[in-house]
């Protein structure tokens, strides 16, 4: 399914802005944090993006293979900066632009600053690996076992996994899925 380039581009410049300095890790995390607090509270996600469970968290392949050379599709938005081995901070080539958002996207996100925003990736990987969390339960659910030489699975989160037993909240994230599919299969013609 395609994602929505600008709205996540957006929230990338916005997180460069007020996270700083925000390394790449961080960026993952923060997106992630994002997505599982909008679908708690709203039923879906706001990026849309797929989370493949990785040694080091849920991670979007799309934002982390961008740091390498000729394959950022945030280049608009965004740049990748070496600064040490395998570190790269993230830094913003264009304005945020609030435009893609509503008022509610705008507060959840705010939100997940103010609590996750000063934290260091030491900390939001423990979040995010923690006993009882969407990752932790993927990575046993499909017994994946990581080592030096696996680092990646191919299995995706399931966010409507968040909201299981709320009808409502599960009818908003199918929904929305549906119509995220639809679009993108216009977009596709």
């Amino acid at each position: 399914m395609k994602v929505n380039k600008q709205l996540i581009g957006n929230i990338m410049i916005l997180l460069a802005e007020r996270c700083k300095p925000l390394y790449h890790t961080k960026l993952l995390k923060l997106l992630y944090l994002i997505d599982e607090e909008s679908t708690r509270k709203t039923g879906s996600p706001i990026t849309w993006l797929d989370y493949n469970v990785w040694q080091f968290g849920p991670v979007a392949e799309d934002i982390y293979f961008s740091k390498a050379e000729g394959y950022n599709k945030f280049s608009e938005f965004v740049r990748f900066d070496l600064v040490a081995d395998n570190k790269y901070i993230i830094r913003p080539v264009s304005t945020f632009d609030d435009s893609e958002f509503s008022d509610g996207d705008l507060e959840l996100i705010e939100e997940v600053i103010r609590k996750y925003g000063n934290l260091n990736t030491k900390r939001l990987v423990e979040i995010t690996h923690a006993e009882g969390s969407m990752w932790e339960k993927a990575k046993r659910k499909f017994e994946i076992q990581f080592s030096e030489q696996n680092r990646t699975s191919t299995v995706t989160l399931n966010f409507s996994e968040l909201i299981r037993g709320d009808e409502y909240k599960k009818n908003t994230y199918y929904d929305t899925l549906e119509f995220k599919q639809m679009q993108s299969a216009i977009y596709d013609l």
